[in-house]
């Protein structure tokens, strides 16, 4: 039994020591790997147009060519679940390119929906047409003005409209798919 915890208590000393010599943890690591400032961000989002069977690749140069809009978006923050008993919910202002503006560009012009993907859920967001080209519906990249939005790793760039509630804002686009 001492032995089993003279290993424990020299792991936890190497470990320690490692931290002390490059003044990280390996969470802060991994949190560092992850960390994003705008001025090194570069993105694109594949888009899917069912009714031709082509895919568009969007990108943050295409989507900087037009006037930046904000809107604000209601979002829970799971990562206080645990210690509130339920998810928060938050607002924050996403900033980005209207989805309308988007979709004009890419010729998209008569749709029914629009399903978003993103790496951070195994759920789809399903959009109306109503929806998606409301005002306040926009791909962002930009959270509360100088920030890259928040979990939004590995793609940095979000999907969100004030007019949908907490449960439809999505970050790290995967994929935007357009119903007929």
């Amino acid at each position: 039994m001492k032995r089993v915890i003279s290993v424990v208590l020299l792991a936890m000393m190497l470990c320690a020591m490692f931290a002390s010599c490059t003044g990280t943890t390996p969470d802060q690591l991994e949190a560092e790997k992850k960390a994003m400032t705008l001025e090194e961000l570069d993105w694109s989002i594949p888009i899917l147009i069912e009714a031709t069977g082509e895919t568009v690749t969007y990108t943050l140069a295409q989507a900087e060519a037009h006037e930046l809009t904000k809107t604000y978006i209601s979002a829970y923050q799971f990562e206080n679940e645990k210690a509130q008993g339920a998810p928060q919910v938050t607002t924050l202002i996403l900033e980005g390119v209207k989805f309308a503006d988007v979709l004009t560009e890419i010729g998209v012009t008569d749709f029914s929906s629009i399903t978003v993907e993103h790496n951070n859920m195994p759920d789809l967001f399903e959009f109306d047409k109503e929806i998606s080209l409301g005002d306040g519906t926009i791909i962002g990249w930009i959270q509360n003005k100088t920030l890259v939005v928040e979990d939004s790793y590995p793609t940095y760039v979000a999907f969100g409209s004030d007019q949908g509630g907490v449960h439809d804002f999505c970050h790290s686009i995967k994929q935007i798919t357009i119903h007929p």
